[in-house]
């Protein structure tokens, strides 16, 4: 019996010859399986942003002071609608500007970050008015909803951080809107095609001191959702949030 090159002896150190063969198969299965398991999860997870400083631009567009500094871009050529750009400054601060070009035509340079849909432009140089003029682009208001995500940070959201997001991210999202940074709101499932909105308070300005005890907790709020451009504007009441 012990002549049988299939016999499996367990102190023999080696496999039978005819074992051996869809083992290896087996084990080049399970390796190639779980690399094309990893391919698709990464996949299906949400765009992380490039990190870093990112592409130095200059854009040209309408300023919107409220609630949070935005730039938007007019229709390109090619028929692409408007493009709004959410701005911020260096670190944790806001982008610095002129109140009196709020609604004008302004050049904004600096370094371009992007996740997905939403972007935002670190202002490097002063913002300063160009021509021609273009038309503000009117807000349409998408009515009131109520909608479930969480609270961060547009900067270190749009890639300026890994993750950006989540518990781990929660004191340095505080510091950056804290600080001025437009916060944005993600939510759990699409509201007219897109996660990201910029947030804001009732009345269109920029929140109050409320939001650091929501920031990073799955929480769901109720307000007006506004379209100003490519950008949906969410300004819900902070007093009702319901923490989830």
């Amino acid at each position: 019996m012990t002549g049988d090159p299939d016999f499996f002896i367990g102190w023999a150190g080696r496999l039978p010859a005819g074992h051996a063969g869809w083992l290896r198969g087996l084990v080049a299965s399970v390796v190639a399986g779980g690399l094309l398991l990893a391919i698709a999860l990464a996949r299906a997870g949400d765009d992380p942003g490039g990190g870093g400083s990112g592409v130095e631009v200059t854009l040209q567009g309408v300023l919107r002071a409220r609630p949070y500094p935005t730039i938007t871009l007019p229709p390109d050529a090619g028929g692409a609608p408007a493009r709004t750009v959410l701005l911020s400054g260096g670190g944790k601060d806001g982008a610095p500007f002129d109140p009196v070009l709020d609604g004008r035509t302004v050049a904004a340079s600096g370094y371009l970050l992007r996740r997905g849909a939403l972007e935002m432009l670190q202002v490097g140089d002063p913002i300063r008015e160009a021509a021609p003029d273009l038309p503000v682009p009117a807000a349409v208001k998408l009515g009131t909803w109520r909608i479930t995500g969480e609270i961060c940070d547009g900067k270190c959201l749009a890639g300026a951080m890994r993750p950006g997001i989540g518990i781990i991210h929660r004191a340095c999202a505080n510091l950056c809107v804290s600080g001025g940074v437009p916060p944005v709101f993600v939510a759990t499932a699409p509201i007219e095609g897109q996660t990201h909105l910029l947030l804001g308070d009732p009345a269109g300005g920029p929140l109050d001191g409320r939001f650091r005890a929501l920031t990073a907790l799955p929480v769901t709020l109720e307000g007006v959702v506004e379209r100003r451009g490519s950008l949906l504007v969410f300004l819900p009441d902070l007093t009702r949030a319901q923490l989830r």
